[in-house]
């Protein structure tokens, strides 16, 4: 696997909220951050990745796209690859066998009937595999996975018998648990451009990922512009995981 940079961006939605969001109805405050970035965050993000002509993948929950259609086809519109993010954006490990499976299935249902693609690739709500959703995902024919910390090359991992392409993330190289620590965008800058020298120097695929209500941020959003010049001047193209697996 040759030097390569991969941006993922998770579009959780209100679904982000704990549970899935499903006790916060009242909570206008903590919902309007989500909505923030569904329409204020990814717009902005979009325009970007656009003008530096780069194509991302978009983890999605499919209770999200169903509550933001637009917004999720126009994601799909510029040529940017949907992901799988669960159906109600619910931590897998809390869920039984049926549960799992029809979290699987209802996303993939309300992903593919919004963008007319069916997802090909997963990221558990999280970051919490099980290894009942792991087989599910052999089972359903997903071809990658990514969701697990194992190591930092892509990997293939066992899926009940068929094997998947794991894209491994790190919580260093998410903009998330961050910006829970600090307002300074020049931190996360410093750490996402020190782990693609160092992916450069060892000839291997990088993922970042990060949430529009986050780095969507006016003020934040240079982290992700240095990191794609950055990228471009080392000779590393910018590829959806899809195109990593092909």
């Amino acid at each position: 696997m040759s030097f390569a940079v991969c941006v993922t961006v998770d579009v959780d939605g209100e679904a982000g909220l704990p549970e899935g969001g499903r006790h916060h109805a009242h909570r206008l405050t903590s919902r309007s951050e989500r909505t923030y970035g569904i329409a204020r965050g990814l717009p902005r993000l979009l325009a970007l990745l656009d003008e530096l002509d780069a194509r991302a993948t978009f983890y999605v929950p499919g209770i999200t796209a169903e509550r933001h259609p637009d917004a999720i086809r126009a994601v799909a519109a510029a040529g940017h690859e949907i992901g799988h993010h669960g159906h109600r954006h619910l931590a897998t490990h809390g869920l039984g066998p049926a549960e799992e499976l029809a979290e699987l299935q209802d996303g993939t249902a309300a992903l593919e009937a919004i963008t007319g693609a069916r997802p090909a690739g997963y990221r558990s709500p999280g970051w919490e595999l099980t290894p009942g959703t792991l087989r599910e995902l052999g089972a359903l024919g997903f071809a990658w996975d990514s969701s697990l910390m194992g190591d930092d090359r892509p990997h293939w991992v066992d899926a009940g018998g068929r094997e998947l392409l794991e894209l491994p993330v790190h919580w260093a190289l998410d903009d998330a648990p961050h910006f829970e620590r600090t307002v300074d965008p020049a931190g996360l800058a410093a750490v996402w451009r020190s782990e693609l020298r160092h992916a450069r120097e060892e000839g291997r695929t990088v993922t970042y990922t990060l949430h529009p209500e986050i780095l969507g941020r006016a003020h934040r959003i240079a982290v992700l512009r240095e990191l794609l010049e950055d990228a471009r001047g080392a000779g590393a193209p910018v590829l959806t995981h899809g195109a990593v697996v092909e």
